[in-house]
């Protein structure tokens, strides 16, 4: 009596186990792919995060390096013309912000506070910073008009940066 109930037990489970694992790998398959897709997104979402803090000079001196590396500025006229007006590029943003650097830092600082908003504080300190502001470059033998010129020379990739350091260093005047 005992073996015909096992017999009869183990082919009930047999046929029950044949019922529910194709649903349990549906399931598992389903669940392993809505996280493979949750992972693919966060990584893209990494990297463009990662891409979006990188200031436009690292990706321009990326580049750069990328282009020597590859050795593609050799293959022709065109590319050989695109990096030397990239390596222009990159050298008169280098002057901008070698020359203005505690003006654009500050500056940027000013905008970071009026954007955050930070109550009716926010304005209390703007005198110290103003004054901050109009120290004169490090070299005073540096001319104003190579800023401006590089501004107007400059792709419209990179066109907003340049002209906030331009901007930072032309628009207030000393009070």
């Amino acid at each position: 009596m005992k073996r015909i109930i096992k017999e009869q037990v183990k082919s009930q489970v047999k046929e029950q186990v044949s019922k529910i694992l194709p649903r349990i790998e549906q399931s598992v398959n389903a669940q392993l792919e809505a996280e493979v897709l949750t992972r693919s997104s966060h990584s893209s979402r990494t990297l463009y995060a990662v891409a979006a803090d990188l200031s436009e000079m690292e990706l321009k001196k990326i580049l750069i390096e990328k282009m020597e590396g590859n050795k593609s500025i050799q293959r022709s006229d065109e590319q050989r013309n695109l990096y030397k007006a990239l390596v222009e590029a990159y050298g008169a943003d280098k002057i901008i912000l070698d020359t203005y650097r505690e003006r654009v830092i500050l500056k940027r600082i000013r905008d970071d506070d009026e954007d955050q908003g930070e109550g009716p504080f926010a304005g209390s300190n703007r005198g110290s910073k103003r004054q901050r502001e109009w120290k004169e470059p490090e070299s005073a033998s540096a001319p104003l008009e190579p800023a401006t010129r590089s501004a107007d020379r400059s792709t419209t990739g990179s066109k907003s940066r340049q002209v906030s350091a331009s901007e930072s260093a032309f628009v207030e005047e000393p009070v």
